[in-house]
């Protein structure tokens, strides 16, 4: 019987275009379900650090600061899990909120130096749009994150189409192949 065996590289493919299509087609959940990933992977060293210190020696026993932080990790991952929405929400107004400040700093920086050369109209399209793009994630940040979402997506398809293209073409050079898988 022929053992079947799948390469780096092909499980690299797959995952970026099972990821790609998932993000492209529910973003909103993917969202949420990245929150609650991240919120287990802060519960289990949590957990893991709270149980280490109440089943150690008490004269073994770590520092009382080992506790707080596996109890703050476990409490925060908790979090994460119980209320995805809010974490969501919080981290695209924060989004928002740095998007609008870094569309202000480079407005004034531009009109700055407008006092000591001329600036030419283009260097004003940046700053603006990121302003604009700024008030759109402050006003809706469901849209903004389901748009990110997509994007993500759409660019996890792309690597894995230029990953194949790459592997097809120096697939002829045996060094390069490696370099690749």
């Amino acid at each position: 019987m022929k053992k079947l065996t799948i390469s780096f590289f092909t499980l690299r493919i797959i995952s970026a275009v099972v990821l790609g299509v998932i993000f492209l087609l529910i973003p909103e959940t993917a969202l949420k379900t990245i929150v609650i990933i991240i919120g287990v992977l802060f519960i289990v060293p949590g957990l893991f650090a709270f149980i280490k210190y109440l089943f150690s020696n008490s004269e073994r026993r770590p520092d009382i600061l080992f506790l707080f932080a596996g109890l703050g990790s476990l409490l925060f991952g908790v979090a994460l899990v119980w209320q995805p929405d809010f974490f969501v929400a919080v981290l695209m107004y924060i989004l928002g909120v740095v998007l609008l400040l870094a569309g202000i700093e480079q407005l004034v920086t531009v009109i700055r130096a407008r006092a000591n050369t001329q600036v030419p109209t283009f260097f004003y399209i940046i700053p603006v749009l990121l302003l604009v793009a700024g008030v759109i994630v402050v006003v809706n940040p469901e849209s903004f994150a389901a748009f990110i979402m997509r994007l993500i997506g759409v660019m996890s398809i792309v690597y894995a189409i230029m990953e194949v293209i790459y592997h097809v073409k120096f697939k002829r050079h045996e060094a390069a192949v490696k370099v690749v898988e």
